[in-house]
């Protein structure tokens, strides 16, 4: 259960920015009457996403160190467990 609610915590952070991103950004913003123009926010997007993870990532690892200080440690390797997951699942992204 514990990890389930992290799980969705991270799908409603993420959904979150990537919603207020949909809804706000108008890239059509620089078009002046026939001439269409676009500009980028995938970079923006991008930042943005990345901001909010390592957020979440900080905030599990501070809750990490908390559960092995009140010896709740099978919380904490649960914690442990999904943050080694994320990592190696960005990394296999990123390469």
């Amino acid at each position: 259960m514990h990890l389930l609610i992290r799980i969705g915590i991270l799908v409603l952070l993420v959904g979150s920015v990537f919603l207020l991103w949909y809804l706000t950004v108008d890239r059509h913003k620089h078009s002046q009457g026939d001439d269409h123009k676009h500009f980028d926010t995938g970079l923006g997007f991008f930042i943005m996403e990345f901001m909010a993870i390592q957020a979440f990532c900080l905030g599990m690892l501070i809750e990490m160190i908390y559960l092995f200080v009140k010896k709740k440690q099978n919380l904490g390797f649960t914690n442990l467990g999904f943050l080694i997951i994320s990592l190696c699942i960005a990394l296999a992204l990123c390469i």
